[in-house]
């Protein structure tokens, strides 16, 4: 299912060590439409347009589906990619972090046209690495130094292609990236992968 292979994972590993986000290519472009076709059943809603207030404001706007049913094929992708980073951590000298269960699963469908989502940063609950999958649709996702967007740096990905991100525990980091997603022009789909640190062990 995956074009990346254990080394080349691990690369991209090395280069988020280094500059805190990378891509790596992960899908060919017949598997992204396959995907969004599996998805295409599940439950959306809107995202709230605004959370926070004030300079903290985070502006959003795409539509996300929470409920993704355990034996579907976005969290059987969702164990590819985990197994993936397994064995790239296990070929790495000095790992960044140890492995660690991808048990964070969401869907979000953005329209053409939509503002996508201002910079911000993810919640704490979420720790060691972020794996963004783009599945179609195009979009400028990038980070930053802070909320205003300074200093921001756009990272080249599309279909099929993963975007990483560090959390706090990788490379022994603690701080979480400010990070944005804008200039939607083609509808966008995108599965985030995350590491909950509060969810409870599924059971054996």
């Amino acid at each position: 299912m995956l074009r990346a292979d254990p080394a080349a994972m691990a690369a991209a590993l090395e280069r988020v060590a280094r500059e805190d986000a990378a891509v790596v290519p992960l899908l060919a472009t017949a598997e992204c439409r396959e995907l969004i076709h599996a998805g295409a059943d599940l439950s959306y809603r809107t995202a709230r347009p605004v959370i926070g207030e004030g300079e903290r404001a985070v502006y959003q706007d795409f539509d996300i589906c929470l409920s993704i049913p355990a034996q579907h094929r976005l969290w059987q992708l969702t164990h590819a990619v985990e197994r993936l980073i397994a064995a790239a951590l296990d070929a790495m000298t000095q790992p960044p972090l140890e492995t660690l269960p991808l048990n964070d699963l969401v869907l979000q469908r953005y329209p053409p046209g939509a503002r996508g989502i201002t910079p911000h940063r993810d919640h704490v609950r979420y720790v060691g690495l972020v794996v963004i999958v783009q599945m179609s649709g195009d979009g400028r996702f990038g980070l930053c130094a802070d909320r205003s967007g300074a200093g921001a740096r756009v990272l080249d990905a599309g279909p099929g292609d993963g975007i990483l991100m560090r959390a706090p525990g990788f490379g022994g980091a603690k701080d979480r990236p400010f990070h944005f997603l804008d200039g939607i022009t083609v509808e966008r789909y995108s599965l985030g992968m995350r590491s909950d640190r509060t969810a409870e062990p599924a059971a054996g």
